[in-house]
């Protein structure tokens, strides 16, 4: 037992009193809590990381959700927005061609407005009532002789049409028209007539707008 407590260990180095016996424990001691304060750092930095990770599929999705929402809202808020199936307008010779745009609108009488072109048009395509559209400013459902509300884009559906609508050429004019509608038009309604497809004559299809007008009933 002497021997032993003299030398306990052939590699170790011998104590010396109490003293040493602390100063190892107190090392020991440190060395645990390094090792502890180690393993949090690691955990900590591994947890930034899969934070990140996870932020960046969050971050496309919210820029997809918000963003399709606005696209979809800028589109509807465009009612020149002409759209047809059967013209392709990448290869639309017309864009070549001058267009007729509107340039005076009118009312003449409780159910007729007046309508004038910068050009002669295609007097057939002047007189079609499936290439005007009435939209209704102030209302959410077409009131009147609005044929679409006021957060509506135009399309084949919504157009107006012979049941609604007659198209005349003013004294045989090709660029004035008179549309005289089978009611009458609302005093201080206020609507928006939207042309589109009209071309000149001798023209390809033409898939655009022509011009928009606002006007009040009175």
């Amino acid at each position: 037992m002497e021997t032993y407590l003299k030398q306990p260990m052939p590699d170790m180095p011998q104590m010396r009193g109490m003293s040493c016996m602390y100063q190892m424990m107190d090392m020991q001691s440190m060395y645990k809590m390094m090792q502890g304060m180690y393993l949090m750092m690691n955990m900590q930095s591994m947890y930034q990381i899969m934070s990140m990770q996870n932020m960046y599929p969050m971050m496309d999705m919210k820029g997809n959700m918000y963003g399709m929402p606005q696209m979809l809202e800028m589109q509807s808020m465009n009612p020149m927005r002409c759209m047809r199936n059967d013209v392709n307008v990448e290869n639309d010779d017309s864009v070549r061609l001058p267009i007729p745009m509107l340039v005076r609108l009118e009312q003449l009488s409780p159910n007729q407005i007046q309508i004038s072109y910068d050009m002669d048009v295609d007097v057939r395509l002047g007189m079609k009532s499936t290439n005007y559209w009435i939209k209704d400013t102030m209302n959410v459902i077409p009131e009147g002789i609005a044929t679409l509300g006021m957060n509506d884009s135009v399309n084949a559906g919504n157009s107006l049409t012979n049941s609604n609508v007659k198209i005349d050429s003013k004294n045989g004019s090709a660029r004035t028209f008179i549309l005289t509608f089978n009611q009458v038009i609302p005093r201080g309604a206020e609507y928006m007539l939207i042309i589109c497809y009209v071309t000149v004559k001798g023209a390809p299809p033409y898939s655009g707008d022509n011009g928009m007008a606002t006007f009040t009933g009175r």
